[in-house]
């Protein structure tokens, strides 16, 4: 996938190839940013209120929620973004990703504290492949990632762009094979993937770690749990020992532009089915290319 030629900077549409950023950028400097990542379904959004009520819950924990613009704005600027690209893939659905910053370092405060000026809004839009979401049917391969990561630090439950561990990890699994690596606690309990959510299934329920393990609480993972709820599907929400995968019959994956994507083995071991998540990724598109 290759990003589009065109790009959304606080409302203003700009070449991909042009001085996009300033060099003074808290995301530039810093990694200090956050982001939310959807796509389109047949052409149209679907669920990005919840995105946008995680991005400003996010926002407020980091105390500069005040800076961003209206939901109706967001949601705008990211229809004109898609608008001045769509040329370019008119068949295909589209991945687009909304990069805050609060803004440039005001080094006279110092490089520590939130500036007063405006927020950078940053909007960029890649075309998926025409075969995407079939791809995708065939379910992935996952590993353990090599590093802990303790569960108290709380950068792993907002959707913060500081991402070189889970860029690490990512790679760490491309080179075994694998397609997505799952992270432990320092509690050595199962936690997320790279980019995702995971979802053992044991006994016939739906297991999946809470937040306070150490987690992001992904969009996708929501409508999972409502899905579930609604398809008369137990979920329990309890931390996940890593022995809890010797027990698993199946397992899956989620995030807003997958959907849900079924595990074929982790860490060598082969899961024994992908019936539920095979039924729960059809009744998500199903739901996301008809509830528009």
């Amino acid at each position: 996938m290759v990003m589009a030629g065109k790009v959304c900077v606080n409302g203003q549409i700009l070449s991909a190839e042009g001085n996009c950023l300033r060099a003074n950028d808290f995301a530039v400097l810093y990694g200090a940013a956050l982001f939310e990542t959807f796509r389109t379904w047949r052409g149209h959004f679907f669920g990005l209120a919840h995105h946008w009520r995680r991005l400003r819950e996010s926002a407020a924990w980091l105390g500069w929620d005040q800076k961003l613009p209206s939901d109706e704005t967001l949601t705008e600027w990211v229809q004109q973004t898609l608008a001045a690209n769509r040329s370019e893939a008119p068949k295909n659905d589209w991945r687009l990703r909304v990069t805050v910053s609060p803004g440039v370092v005001d080094w006279r405060k110092g490089w520590w504290e939130w500036g007063e000026g405006e927020p950078t809004i940053f909007i960029t839009a890649t075309p998926l492949p025409s075969d995407f979401d079939a791809r995708l049917e065939a379910g992935w391969r996952a590993v353990i990632a090599p590093w802990r990561r303790p569960k108290e630090f709380p950068l792993w439950q907002i959707k913060s762009a500081n991402y070189l561990a889970n860029l690490l990890a990512r790679r760490y699994a491309h080179q075994r094979g694998a397609q997505e690596a799952i992270w432990l606690n320092t509690d050595g309990n199962l936690t997320e993937g790279t980019n995702s959510n995971l979802f053992l299934v044991v006994d016939g329920r739906l297991w999946t770690a809470p937040v306070g393990e150490g987690l992001l609480a992904g969009v996708a993972r929501r409508f999972v749990f409502d899905l579930a709820t609604q398809m008369g599907l137990s979920v329990r929400e309890e931390p996940l020992p890593l022995t809890s995968l010797e027990r698993a019959r199946e397992a899956f994956v989620t995030n807003a532009v997958i959907g849900v994507v079924p595990l074929l083995q982790i860490e060598g071991r082969q899961l024994a089915e992908t019936v539920m998540g095979q039924m729960l990724r059809g009744e998500f598109l199903r739901r996301a290319f008809g509830m528009l």
